[in-house]
């Protein structure tokens, strides 16, 4: 059971990677390709029953999936509310939360699917020995 569970994180990990890269390529994330190389996932077994996925990549990406960046420089109060007020800002380009969030779902799907059928297994197993 632990290799299979193995085996579904890792298959995850490498689908979740190129479902990032579509989204990136699709919003026009990272024109400069910084991003793309700094992009890393591994998975890891970090006790003997508990494996860990990571992604990792520069933190500017996060910024521009939440829209965050250099803004206006804020110099007095009457500026302040004129710029509080006016709309334009940085748009976000949701390239990581939507599509990392959505996997995660199907990982959970997934796992959850496994758990229940080994359950069953393992109930079902002494019931058809005796």
């Amino acid at each position: 059971m632990q290799s299979r569970i193995l085996q579904i994180l890792t298959r995850w990990t490498e689908r979740t990677e190129m479902v990032l890269e579509r989204e990136r390529k699709r919003l026009k994330v990272g024109r400069s390709g910084e991003l793309d190389r700094s992009f890393k996932t591994r998975v890891l077994t970090v006790a003997q029953d508990l494996f860990e996925s990571q992604i990792d990549f520069l933190l500017r990406g996060r910024f521009v999936d939440m829209g965050a960046g250099r803004g206006r420089k804020i110099e007095s109060q009457a500026g302040n509310r004129a710029l509080l007020e006016e709309k334009s800002g940085r748009k976000p380009k949701k390239w990581y939360s939507r599509a990392y969030y959505g996997r995660l779902n199907d990982l959970q799907g997934v796992l959850g699917y496994q758990l229940m059928e080994s359950a069953i297994q393992s109930i079902k197993g002494p019931l058809e020995s005796e």
